[in-house]
């Protein structure tokens, strides 16, 4: 049995086929998906999870698909969307308990307007807060191993397990969840009382004079190198604003790369391709992506 008909004969969710990553994507590029699964439940995703590593499936995940670069071929794999999975999040005895289908800034914000602190610094982190643990996504010198206490997710035999922040092996823009066929689904953090909103909305602003959220992009492109931050090597290079058909340097910030309007993801990636190989040229730095590429 393949993995559509599972699906569709257990009630798991619902298998489409005619949907492109360019429509599922902040950035707005990639080919058309051959299997695409929304789950019906946690249940369901359990099951379906379980299918897919016991037949040795690919497969990817997809939030908010804010982080992610697909190409322009057809993928023949199978696409986990998630983006429709129930989000809530509870707050007691100083400990906030989130699902991980959370979109992060809107997580931020719902907790500054019940003055409940400090994630602040997700306001600006795009995507899903599992996007954001997988990730250990941060921002203004915090980062998400600084607050999480544990993390629930399911594992290749669709079983949920929980472990605390000291097993999650995290590191820059980096976790364990990078290392084994896992899927998050909720997170427990240590939050205070804390006034914060006025924060976020003094961030919100600086953020819109320095980055191009107005235009479709995946964030930054590169991680910062530890001597030096990435725009800044981009700007040296004196690239920014530096164009290939319809993918852009972001003039606003450098290491955001935009979609003009009709950017293919082979354009993305010969503009990233071409950063890397001068910023090693010129000044010995690699450059290493923070994006996912499929």
């Amino acid at each position: 049995m393949n993995f559509e008909n599972y699906v569709i004969e257990n009630d798991l969710g619902a298998i489409e086929s005619d949907w492109t990553f360019k429509e599922l994507t902040t950035i707005g590029c990639g080919g058309k998906i051959k299997t695409l699964y929304t789950p019906k439940s946690l249940e369901a995703l359990q099951k379906a999870f379980r299918f897919i590593n016991d037949h040795d499936l690919e497969y990817v995940i997809l939030g908010n698909g804010s982080n992610i670069l697909a190409r322009d071929n057809d993928y023949l794999g199978i696409v986990i969307s998630l983006r429709k999975m129930p989000a809530s999040f509870e707050v007691m005895d100083n400990t906030l308990t989130c699902s991980a289908f959370y979109p992060t800034i809107k997580l931020a914000y719902e907790l500054a307007k019940l003055e409940i602190g400090d994630l602040s610094f997700l306001g600006g982190i795009p995507g899903l807060l599992g996007g954001a643990i997988y990730n250990n996504s941060g921002a203004y010198k915090k980062e998400i191993k600084d607050v999480l206490l544990e993390v629930t997710y399911i594992n290749s035999v669709g079983e949920l397990k929980t472990i605390k922040n000291g097993a999650c092996a995290f590191g820059y823009r980096r976790s364990v969840f990078h290392y084994f066929n896992s899927i998050i689904i909720s997170a427990t953090f240590k939050v205070e009382k804390l006034a914060t909103l006025e924060i976020l909305e003094k961030r919100q602003k600086q953020r819109q004079l320095t980055q191009p959220l107005e235009c479709r992009s995946m964030g930054s492109i590169f991680k910062n190198n530890q001597l030096i931050s990435a725009w800044k090597v981009i700007d040296a290079l004196g690239m920014r604003g530096f164009q290939i058909n319809g993918a852009a340097i972001s003039a606003k910030h450098a290491n955001f790369i935009i979609n003009t309007g009709n950017a293919r993801a082979a354009d993305i990636l010969s503009l990233i391709e071409l950063i890397r190989k001068r910023s090693e040229l010129e000044f010995g730095i690699k450059l290493t992506c923070e994006i996912a590429i499929v």
